[in-house]
C-alpha cells in the first residue's frame, strides 16, 4: 500500500494465483477488519460491510 489510507474498504491480491485481501478501516472508531482467502472476500462484499458496520458504529471522541 502507498501513502495513508482512509477509511473504507480495499480488496487487493485478486489476480490468478494470489491470495485475496479486503481490509476495512473505520476511522471514526479504528475498528480494523481483514479476511483472506477467495471465497471470503466475496461473501465479505457481498453483505455490505460499510452499511452493516455504520449501524453499530461508536466513534470515539478526543
Amino acid at each position: 500500500m502507498n501513502g495513508p489510507w482512509m477509511s473504507g474498504v480495499q480488496v487487493r491480491r485478486m489476480e490468478h494465483g494470489q491470495t485475496p485481501i479486503a481490509d476495512q478501516l473505520c476511522t471514526a472508531c479504528g475498528m480494523h477488519k481483514r479476511v483472506t482467502g477467495r471465497a471470503k472476500v466475496e461473501d465479505f462484499m457481498r453483505a455490505n460491510p460499510l452499511a452493516e458496520h455504520r449501524a453499530v458504529c461508536q466513534p470515539k471522541t478526543t
